[in-house]
C-alpha cells in the first residue's frame, strides 16, 4: 500500500502550517503556559478543527482521521499552546459511547470553543475494572467518587470525560468542572508547554454517557493514540530540522559540523525513523474505519512515533551540544514533550505488549 496525502491534504497542511506560524510564533509557547484563550477561539471558530472528523449532523466538519491527524501532527511540530488533545478526545468519547440526544447535546459547546473538554485517561488503569481508581454509585443519581490523573489541561476544562467502575464494568460519565464535589488541583508537568491536573471526586454528579460498550470506549482510546503518534510525529520532524539547520551553520575546525561523519549518521538514523514513523501514523489514520486494523494500527502507531520523538530530541540535543541543554533553547520543550506523551495510555512497552495480545502472540 503507497502512503500519500492528496494534493487537497497537502494543501491543507501548508495554509495550517502557515497561520500556526504566523498565529502561534514559537517564542509565544511559554508564556501561553499552555492555552491560548485568543488562538483556541480562532482555531475552534474559524477552522473548525477540534471536530474536524465529526459527522456533519453533529456540528462537525465531516472530514477523516488523516485529515485530524494533519492538524495534530502540525500543532505538534509548533507545541502550539492550546488545549486540542484534550477537547479532541472528549468529543470522541461522546460521540462514541453517548446516545443520539447526548452527542446532540454535548458536542456542540466543545466544537465550537465555548467548553474545554478533557478526557480524564491517563494509563490503563485507569479503563480497567481491576484498576480504575473511580467509583460509580447511586444516589439519587449517579455520583462518582475517587481521583484520577494526570488529566491534560485539567486545570482549564469546564467538563470531563471519568472513566468509573460500577458492576464489574467501567463506562465513561461526563462531570462538570464547577460541580459539587470535583476539586481540580493543578499538577507540576514535566511538559511546560502543556499543563496537567489530578481530578478529585467526592460524590460528585455524573451523567452516564449511555449509547457505548468497552470495546467502544476502547476504541475513543486507539483514536487518541493515533492522533498523539501524528502529535509525536511533527515533533521529531521539528528536531531534526532544526538539527539540519544548526549542523550546517554550526562550525567547528573551519567547517560545518554537519561535514562530520557522527553528526551525518545522527541525522540519518532520525530521518529513517522518522519516515517509519509517517508510514505507521498514515496508515492507522486511513485505518480508522475499520475497527479491527485500528485495534492493530493504533498501539503500533503510538508505539513507534513515542520511540522516534525520543530518539530526535535526544539526538537533537547531542548534536546542539552545550546550547541545548540552556533553559533558553527551545529544544528542551520538545524532549519534555517527548517523555511525557510517550507516558500516555502507558508506555513504549505497554503499547507493543498490547499489540501482541491483540494479534494473538
Amino acid at each position: 500500500m503507497e502512503f500519500r496525502y492528496s494534493t487537497e491534504q497537502d494543501d491543507f497542511r501548508e495554509s495550517l502550517g502557515g497561520f500556526l506560524g504566523d498565529a502561534a510564533p514559537q517564542a509565544g509557547v511559554r508564556e501561553a503556559a499552555g492555552h491560548d484563550p485568543q488562538l483556541w477561539q480562532r482555531l475552534c471558530g474559524d477552522m473548525e478543527l477540534p471536530g474536524l472528523h465529526v459527522p456533519l449532523e453533529y456540528g462537525g466538519a465531516g472530514a477523516s482521521l488523516i485529515d485530524s491527524a494533519i492538524v495534530f501532527s502540525e500543532l505538534g511540530r509548533r507545541l502550539t499552546p492550546v488545549p486540542l488533545a484534550a477537547t479532541t478526545f472528549a468529543i470522541e468519547a461522546v460521540f462514541r459511547t453517548g446516545d443520539e440526544e447526548q452527542r446532540r447535546r454535548l458536542l456542540k459547546g466543545m466544537l465550537c470553543g465555548e467548553q474545554v473538554g478533557a478526557l480524564a485517561v491517563s494509563g490503563p488503569e485507569d479503563t480497567d475494572p481491576s484498576t480504575a481508581r473511580v467509583r460509580a454509585d447511586w444516589n439519587g443519581g449517579t455520583v462518582l467518587t475517587g481521583a484520577c490523573g494526570p488529566v491534560l489541561n485539567g486545570h482549564v476544562a469546564n467538563l470531563f470525560i471519568v472513566p468509573a467502575v460500577a458492576d464489574g464494568a467501567v463506562t465513561l460519565h461526563v462531570v462538570a468542572a464547577d460541580a459539587p464535589g470535583v476539586v481540580v488541583v493543578s499538577q507540576p508537568s514535566f511538559d511546560i508547554t502543556r499543563p496537567v491536573a489530578r481530578l478529585e471526586l467526592t460524590q460528585a454528579p455524573a451523567e452516564p454517557l449511555s449509547g457505548g460498550s468497552p470495546d467502544d470506549v476502547e476504541r475513543v482510546i486507539d483514536v487518541a493514540r493515533v492522533l498523539l503518534a501524528a502529535e509525536m510525529l511533527g515533533g521529531a520532524e521539528a528536531c531534526l530540522s532544526m538539527t539540519v539547520e544548526y549542523a550546517c551553520t554550526r562550525e567547528q575546525f573551519d567547517r560545518p559540523i554537519g561535514s562530520f561523519q557522527a553528526v551525518k549518521h545522527a541525522c540519518a538514523e532520525m530521518l529513517i525513523e522518522i519516515d517509519a514513523t509517517r508510514a505507521a501514523v498514515m496508515y492507522a489514520a486511513m485505518s480508522a474505519v475499520n475497527n479491527d486494523e485500528l485495534q492493530i494500527a493504533g498501539p503500533l502507531a503510538k508505539a513507534q512515533a513515542a520511540d522516534t520523538y525520543s530518539l530526535c530530541a535526544g539526538s537533537a540535543i547531542q548534536v546542539h551540544g552545550g546550547i541545548a541543554f540552556t533553559w533558553e533553547h527551545d529544544l528542551h520543550l520538545y524532549f519534555r514533550r517527548a517523555k511525557t506523551t510517550q507516558a500516555l495510555f502507558g508506555g513504549s512497552t505497554r503499547h507493543r505488549l498490547l499489540l501482541a495480545d491483540r494479534v494473538g502472540l
